[in-house]
């Protein structure tokens, strides 16, 4: 049996999660946070469509934060976290979008997921939820098609949905689900490449490190968090360790004594999320 890997990406609030519950089947809480989240990771079970696994990864994309900013260590553990989930590549990227006004967080999370971190090897859809008043739903999609690609956005397929439930309106939804869900499936199959493409390791143009600084970067800027959490090109765990606060005779003393004790030492001296990112380094660097 064949697999599908599909990434699942696009702002707060736009149905990502109630659009993966269809798909799969299954069921994760939405978030309903005002605040927002950053990188919320979650790959659902396989399901089986037409003699396919498929594996969904939502991941809830940029903030919007009403500060503008994200607690660097939350961010980098959540970053870490995406990373994991990527390890096997994607078939297929999926933006989600709520119709019907796009905003700036839409094209931030394009950039980020599409171009910095699939390097716009992996072909993306566009999504669009809140179509239930459009009739038939796909004619929302054709009057705004020329919107996406004038911005910039190589969407190989639009999609117009309905994936709200429940309420006084659910026996009018659940039709319209079960009809998104078959032309998203449509989608899908129609647009993803035949073998999952990898966003790094053997397979690929880039090492897991490449591209940890190459989107970890991207989101420093984007998130406004200060300059010397920005990470530089062939910065080893010890490196990093020394920019961060570690002391310098301790490091010295794990890397070249005891190196095990390099995860001990991060532990100790930093934030939980930088704890992860050097865990993550160093544990690669070693293989």
């Amino acid at each position: 049996m064949s697999e599908l890997r599909i990434l699942v990406f696009g702002s707060t609030g736009t149905g990502k999660t109630s659009l993966c519950n269809a798909l799969t089947g299954q069921t994760m809480m939405a978030n309903s946070s005002a605040r927002g989240n950053t990188f919320e990771t979650h790959t659902y079970e396989p399901f089986k469509h037409q003699d396919m696994n498929i594996y969904v990864t939502d991941t809830v994309g940029l903030s919007e934060s009403e500060s503008g900013t994200v607690p660097a260590a939350d961010a980098i553990v959540q970053l870490v976290e995406l990373l994991k989930s990527a390890e096997e590549g994607f078939n297929l990227l999926v933006h989600v979008f709520r119709a019907p006004r796009k905003t700036k967080y839409h094209d931030e999370n394009y950039s980020f997921f599409v171009v910095e971190l699939a390097q716009m090897k992996i072909p993306a859809i566009l999504v669009a939820t809140g179509c239930e008043n459009e009739e038939p739903m796909s004619a929302w999609a054709e009057a705004n098609a020329v919107t996406f690609s004038s911005d910039g956005c190589d969407y190989r397929e639009i999609v117009a949905t309905c994936f709200a439930n429940g309420g006084r309106l659910e026996q009018i939804y659940a039709p319209l689900r079960e009809e998104s869900r078959t032309a998203v499936l449509s989608a899908i199959l129609a647009n993803a490449l035949p073998e999952p493409e990898m966003i790094y390791g053997e397979g690929s143009d880039s090492s897991i490190e490449e591209v940890l600084v190459r989107v970890w970067n991207r989101f420093v800027e984007w998130a406004q968090l200060p300059k010397k959490y920005r990470m530089k090109v062939n910065e080893s765990a010890y490196d990093l360790m020394i920019r961060l606060g570690v002391p310098k005779p301790v490091a010295d003393a794990a890397v070249e004594h005891v190196p095990d004790l390099v995860i001990e030492v991060a532990s100790r001296y930093m934030p939980p999320g930088v704890f992860q990112l050097v865990s993550t380094l160093w544990e690669k660097i070693r293989r």
